[in-house]
């Protein structure tokens, strides 16, 4: 009669016998590693105004005169530094970027403040182009009165003629008014003027050799 021992001994090998010829299963795949979030594009929402404050105008200001600084350092043409963050992309956006700008606010800034100068050009260009024409006018009628003859008198009074209705167009165009967020901008940016057209010559300049402007984010 076998011992408990054997007993034991006989049942551990009936349980291998089976698994004899039996491939090893597999180990078990590793779990895939969890993808990293895409990384969140810098968002901004504008105001439903459209209206600029003071304090975006003065940063965009402070952008615009450290890139024209930063530009004014290297010879012109040439190609910057590898890695210099200038070579990637527009040289005020770089900077504003660096500044810790919103890429989204600080392009929408630039845009509005281009948009109220453009305003305030046509304004002065308009007032200009007036004057030159309200001139012209009194010239043309002074030389009519004193005109010797009725033809020379006929001549000059179809030029009058000709400028009164150059100049009624223009009163017309004049008091077409821009919406009020670019009128309210352009009030805005008026006691930075002439600091934004000084810093702003860096929009105007091109990328170096080999840059190319990275799209917008």
């Amino acid at each position: 009669m076998p011992t408990a021992r054997a007993t034991a001994a006989l049942l551990a090998v009936a349980a291998l016998v089976p698994a004899c010829g039996r491939r090893p299963a597999p180990p078990p795949e590793p779990a895939a590693a969890p993808r990293p979030a895409e990384a969140s594009r810098p968002f901004y929402r504008p105001p439903a105004d459209g209206r600029l404050t003071k304090t975006q105008v003065e940063g965009y200001l402070a952008v615009l005169e450290k890139a024209k600084a930063a530009r004014s350092r290297k010879s012109p043409g040439s190609a910057l530094a590898p890695g210099d963050p200038l070579d990637a992309e527009e040289f005020d956006v770089a900077a504003a970027r660096a500044a810790g700008w919103n890429v989204s606010e600080y392009l929408w800034v630039r845009e509005r403040v281009l948009e109220a100068e453009a305003a305030g050009l046509g304004d002065r260009l308009m007032a200009s182009h007036l004057a030159m024409l309200e001139k012209t006018l009194a010239d043309l009628r002074a030389r009519r009165d004193a005109a010797p003859d009725e033809g020379s008198k006929k001549l000059l009074a179809e030029q009058i003629a000709n400028f009164e209705a150059e100049a009624n167009r223009t009163r017309r165009e004049s008091r077409e008014r821009d919406p009020d967020n670019v009128r309210a901008n352009l009030k805005t940016i008026e006691p930075y003027l002439s600091r934004l057209d000084a810093a702003g010559e860096i929009l105007d300049q091109p990328l170096p050799k080999g840059a190319a402007p990275a799209p917008a984010r």
